[in-house]
């Protein structure tokens, strides 16, 4: 059967997409067995359910597809993306006052009585 070109990138472009996804997921998983969080912990089966999950959604669409697209994301590139996302957080969080620090200023100004 032939489908037309753009509908197969676009495909490819999902399988990628949920590889990707599925890859965060198994590697948060082997994160929370490393911690010892334990089998049977909400967190760990709720990480074990979305792994789960993403695979059967990678397989259904390789599977529609008909091969493996090249192009997949690989676990280095996963872990400079989110210690890229981690480093833009802690930056974020450095340049604002946190809600103790703004408390302390606020009760150390001028006191001004009614």
């Amino acid at each position: 059967m032939h489908r037309p070109k753009d509908a197969v990138e676009r495909l490819e472009e999902a399988v990628r997409w949920i590889h990707r996804l599925y890859l965060a997921s198994v590697m948060h998983v082997e994160a929370l067995e490393d911690a010892g969080v334990l089998p049977g912990s909400s967190e760990r089966e709720a990480a074990e359910i979305d792994r789960e999950l993403h695979f059967r959604l990678m397989s259904a669409q390789i599977d529609q597809l008909g091969y493996v697209p090249k192009g997949l994301a690989k676990r280095a590139e996963i872990r400079r993306e989110m210690a890229a996302q981690g480093a833009a957080l802690a930056e974020q969080s450095n340049s604002r006052p946190s809600r103790s620090a703004r408390a302390l200023a606020r009760a150390e100004g001028p006191v001004r009585s009614a």
